[in-house]
């Protein structure tokens, strides 16, 4: 009997100690993205937003269908997450990829953070746009 009282303690100490990592891991992230550094260029962007958004006025608006906004997302946070020298594996556990619930769209997202993730000459919000929306409407080839 003493036997299994000593494994039971040990099993008990063992998720608790597994528990507490996983907490301390969520809270050092939490702490990171808190206190990470504003993009110096942040002022020069609002500016950029601002004159296209006027230009945008006068264009009418493209319109992107919702799979496609989600490709999108995902490649704006994988080049801000390069700039900010963040893991690769960050970029992958982000909520639009990791809670994807057909496994082939968690793929497709997957290469898509990975491919841009690894661009790295600088890019243009608009030449982004324009690529990923490009990539996200071609047909996929049959298997």
């Amino acid at each position: 009997m003493g036997v299994f009282l000593r494994w039971g303690i040990l099993g008990i100490l063992s998720v608790a100690a597994l528990v507490y990592a996983y907490n301390a891991s969520k809270r050092m992230a939490e702490a990171h993205e808190r206190k990470s550094p504003a993009p110096a260029s942040a002022p020069a962007a609002t500016e950029q937003e601002a004159e296209q958004a006027e230009m945008a006025d006068d264009e009418p608006a493209e319109v992107i269908s919702p799979h496609c906004e989600v490709e999108l997302l995902v490649a704006r946070r994988a080049v801000e997450l390069r700039a900010q020298d963040a893991p690769l594996d960050r970029v992958l556990r982000m909520q639009e990829i990791a809670w994807q619930e057909p496994a082939a769209r968690r793929e497709r997202l997957e290469q898509v953070a990975t491919r841009w993730y690894g661009h790295e000459d600088p890019i243009s919000a608009d030449a982004l746009k324009a690529a990923v929306v490009s990539d996200c409407e071609q047909p996929v080839p049959a298997p």
